[in-house]
């Protein structure tokens, strides 16, 4: 039940994933390949908003549509330990590395970027971190479990489901501020370049 505990595992997985899927389509994967594909990219648009801040309420809010994303996956099942919200920060660190390695952005950098720890210099792998963070701490919301992937889930009676605690609460409001952060160090560095 240890959120760090839980977030550090996530988190690091996301990140092998990230790093493998990015070498991967770097490498294989034509530039472009996935531009004008994602619904959310549709949303935002193929260009900057006029302000960093009208740009930051727009990353800022296409994240949390996510973020709703990752509330309906743990709150329909946890198998075992791992909720089906996981899946989530998970498969949107394997787009973004795919997206990342064919420069797939609907407003493209110059070149595509080599795999390299200098990721961590732009946003997306924040925004990916508050998303794991936000998917650990709501994780106790589910009202079905099953204790292995090959079994019937079952509903969990509501007495039996644990309190959403106060270090949930502080995480998930971390977790925001994680990715309001991010969302606004994007929509700088893209007004500005």
């Amino acid at each position: 039940e240890n959120i760090f505990l839980r977030f550090v595992g996530l988190y690091s997985l996301g990140l092998l994933l990230f790093f493998g899927f990015w070498l991967i389509s770097y490498n294989i994967f034509p530039e472009g390949i996935l531009r004008d594909i994602s619904i959310l990219g549709r949303l935002a648009g193929e260009t900057a908003a006029e302000t960093a801040t009208k740009e930051f309420i727009q990353i800022f809010s296409l994240n949390l549509v996510g973020f709703v994303f990752i509330l309906v996956g743990n709150y329909v099942l946890k198998v075992d330990y791992f909720s089906y919200g996981y899946l989530v920060p998970l498969a949107w660190m394997i787009m973004y590395a795919v997206t990342l390695g064919t420069n797939s952005f609907n407003i493209p950098m110059e070149t595509r970027m080599v795999v390299s720890l200098s990721v961590f210099k732009r946003s997306g792998l924040w925004e990916m971190m508050a998303a794991c963070l936000f998917a650990v701490a709501t994780d106790s919301i589910a009202v079905n479990k099953s204790d292995s992937i090959l079994q019937e889930s079952k509903p969990i009676p509501k007495e039996n489901r644990p309190p959403f605690k106060r270090e949930k609460w502080l995480a998930v409001i971390a977790a925001l501020l994680i990715l309001a952060i991010a969302a606004y160090r994007e929509a700088y560095m893209i007004i500005t370049i």
